[in-house]
């Protein structure tokens, strides 16, 4: 006996019709039918993926213990921002990681935080050097101050045997 198993299919005249157009002239429609199916089936076959967590790194949550001890007191904002990277389909890989990690350690201690918050905010994928000021410091108010030192002193009205008065009308 056979392990095939006998299947009455009722077609309407529309699908009838596409199976004798379609099926070619060798082929019957039952064994269309099966050529049909078995493409389907190995179709769905490809679709289907099993997801491993071989890669700790491909997941929305980065484990706390991978970030190394020099960068330890970062270890909140890096996960925080981790979350963030994936979301917005960032590559996560074990690479990527490494990458980012020594992309921080060639930043100075003090621009970690702030690098790290500012991706946090601003939804990146990446981790930016902090940009310094393009704009030079505007110099405060400086007032002058006259130096006797350095320059002669103006003779004064008395000096000159002269009023304001006799000052302005000549000048």
């Amino acid at each position: 006996m056979s392990d095939k198993i006998k299947v009455a299919v009722y077609l309407d005249p529309e699908l009838d019709n596409f199976l004798e157009e379609n099926k070619g002239e060798e082929l019957k429609k039952s064994q269309y039918i099966r050529t049909i199916l078995r493409k389907e089936m190995r179709s769905k076959k490809k679709r289907v993926k099993t997801v491993t967590v071989d890669d700790f790194f491909n997941t929305p949550s980065l484990p706390p213990q991978f970030v190394p001890d020099e960068l330890k007191e970062y270890t909140d904002l890096l996960v925080e921002w981790w979350a963030i990277r994936y979301k917005n389909k960032g590559t996560c890989s074990k690479k990527v990681f490494h990458r980012i990690i020594n992309t921080l350690m060639k930043f100075p201690s003090q621009d970690r935080k702030e690098a790290l918050e500012k991706a946090i905010t601003g939804g990146w994928k990446d981790i930016y050097p902090l940009k310094k000021g393009y704009k030079p410091e505007e110099p405060g108010f400086k007032p002058k101050y006259f130096k006797a030192s350095e320059n002669e002193m103006p003779p004064t009205l008395a000096e000159l045997n002269k009023t304001a008065k006799d000052f302005m009308q000549k000048n």
